[in-house]
Parts: structure tokens; sequence; C-alpha cells
């Protein structure tokens, strides 16, 4: 069945929860109470004063303080469960959303939570995890780097390397996802490290290495941290709104985009007839009947409507004194570099080639 919702205005949320119990009854969901605890970790932060907190999901079992526990990668004791109003418990089951105090680190969302009794088999089970884990990090990171140099190299993309910190699991999620829908077939950002927390050293030299930015969101920079970054020229950028950091790095995207050329016409003169100046060659007398011809100007010359040659004015006369531009309805001498003789009826058409900065062509 299908039931309208607003999270905006609360429109259908009463209807949508009676429909859940009515379908839980009638499928007889149940869950089991009296084992250990397991579930989903929905949100994190890292508290200044409480540490790493992690909002858990239980699904099955009863959690209590005190429980040794395996979530992600890390292992941790329960130390507090707080329910959603700021309630301290002494327990949780299922279908509980509470907020856990004791993690050795921040998990991140969609980490596995589960109370394992033997505390041994605990740090067996997180050591090995870790090892796993930064295995494939390095492998991702090696061929992110290795792929992202390539594509540099051969032309065919330009990549900003970004390093983000943030203060919740959520917030770094939104902004990394935020970020990369900026990426376009000709320049992008490359996220190679996201985490809960402030920027510390070890983010500093990540960045380094991989020539990144680092982007911190809600999250102070430790002192050394920005000391040495200010060493190794590391930027580092700190945001409290998402769409900030987007305006200003979608800014230096487009700096990164090749410009695109314009031309644009200056003046056109029409060769009335030729004359030949010893050591110079053949110059072109001519009346200026569009705009304006300058000295040194990119011009094309071009008769009965076909291009003869494109070159530089390197020669321009008012009278026998040299001129730096002649205005429209004057006569001039023309010289144009690569033009051996005129014709009269040609046309020297003066132009500039002007860049325009792109802006992101986003799908």
């Amino acid at each position: 069945q299908d039931i309208e919702i607003s999270a905006k205005t609360g429109a259908g949320v009463d209807s949508l929860m009676e429909s859940l119990l009515l379908e839980t009854d009638v499928l007889e969901l149940k869950a089991n109470k009296d084992c250990n605890a397991r579930g989903t970790v929905i949100d994190s932060r890292l508290d200044r004063g409480l540490g790493p907190i992690g909002t858990v999901l239980i699904q099955k079992g009863t959690l209590k303080i005190g429980d040794p526990f395996i979530c992600g990668d890390f292992s941790g004791k329960v130390r507090s469960i707080t329910n959603e109003h700021g309630v301290r418990l002494k327990e949780a089951g299922p279908s509980d959303a509470i907020q856990i105090q004791g993690y050795d680190q921040v998990p991140q969302a969609a980490d596995f939570f589960a109370v394992v009794d033997d505390e041994k088999e605990l740090k067996r089970i997180s050591n090995e995890r870790q090892r796993i884990r930064r295995e494939i990090a390095q492998k991702k990171m090696a061929f992110s780097l290795d792929q992202m140099s390539s594509m540099i190299k051969e032309g065919t993309m330009k990549a900003l390397p970004m390093v983000i910190k943030g203060d919740v699991d959520g917030s770094v999620e939104a902004l990394a996802e935020s970020l990369e829908k900026l990426n376009t077939s000709e320049v992008g950002i490359k996220v190679i490290h996201k985490a809960v927390g402030m920027v510390t050293e070890s983010d500093v030299l990540l960045a380094e290495a991989s020539k990144a930015v680092i982007i911190g969101f809600h999250v102070q920079v430790s002192s050394n941290a920005r000391l040495q970054a200010r060493q190794a020229g590391v930027d580092i950028r700190t945001y409290n709104v998402i769409y900030q950091a987007v305006e200003e790095l979608t800014i230096a995207l487009e700096g990164m985009l090749e410009p695109d050329k314009v031309e644009s016409s200056l003046g056109r003169a029409e060769v009335l007839t030729q004359f030949k100046i010893p050591k110079i060659g053949f110059i072109a007398g001519c009346k200026v009947v569009e705009g304006l011809i300058i000295r040194n100007g990119k011009a094309r010359v071009t008769r009965d409507g076909e291009v003869l040659v494109e070159g530089l004015i390197n020669s321009l006369k008012r009278h026998k004194d040299d001129a730096k531009e002649v205005k429209e309805g004057l006569e001039c001498g023309i010289g144009v570099e690569g033009v051996k003789k005129f014709q009269e009826g040609d046309i020297i058409e003066v132009y500039e080639i002007r860049e325009v900065k792109r802006k992101l062509e986003l799908s």
C-alpha cells in the first residue's frame, strides 16, 4: 500500500505508523529480547566532553550498561544509554533508537553493532577487521590517486583531491555527496578520505602527500595541524553551512575549466590600392569602413569571401607617419604578415580573441 507523507508538515505520519503496526501484527513480526544485543548505527558524532557517540537502532536482544561490543572495526564497552528525549536508561531492547557512549572511535552510519561476551574474542575480531580495512583503504587510495594522476596527465580530467572532516557522520556523508555532484567530464572533486572528528596532523600529512584540500565542517582544527598545514602549504577550509562549501568549490572547479575563446571584430578596411616600400614590402592603401584598425592586431585578409591569410598587422601608417590606430572613415596604409600582394577590393578584418570564463554544466 502507498501512503503519502510529508516530513515538513507531518501529514500522513500517523497513517504510516498505524499501517506499520497493522503489518507487524498481520505478519507476526517479533524480535528476540533474550540474547546479546545487535543493531545498526544510524548516526554518529564526536562530542568534546563525552567523546564518540553513536545512535544505534537495536534490532535484536537487550543492551545493558557495561556490555562489551564490536561496532564496525572497533570495540568498546557501553558506558551510558540515552533515549531520544535525553533520558538515561539502564537497558534498551528491539526497536529502540538510543545514543551510546563507550566507543573507541567514532562509528560510521550503517556500521553493524553487536555485543560480544568474550573480550579476547572481541579484541581479535576488532584487530582483524582493522587490518582488513587498512589494506582495502590503501589499495583503494592507491588506485584512486593513480587513476586520477593518469586522467590528469592524459588531459581527460582535472581533479581536485579532497579530505573531509565533520562533526557527525551524516554531515560528512551529505557534504561528500554534495561535492561529488559537482563532477563533470572535465573537472571534478575526488574525496580521498572522510571521517568524523577535528582536523589533525595525520589529515595534513595525507593532504600534503596527495595535494589535497582539507574541508572541515562544524569542526575545529588542532593547533599542531594548523601549524603543519601552514608550513606544508596545505589549504584548510572550514564551513558551518554546506551550501557555502559547495559555492566556493564550484568557483574553484570553474577556475580549472579551460576558458571559451570568443572572437570579436574590431574593424574592417577595404583595399583601394597597393604600393611597395623598400625593406618592408607591399603595403595596402585602404579606407577603414568599420570600427578601427590597430597596429599589431590580429588580422584576416579575405578576397571574394575567401580567407587568404591570417597574421598580425606589422605596419600601420597614416600619411607617412606610423600610427597606433586608425578610425572609421579615414585612409591608411596597412601591412599584414604573410601577405605578399594585395588586390583592390580585398578586405582586411581586425579582430581580437577574448577568453571567457566557463560555468560548470551540471546535469
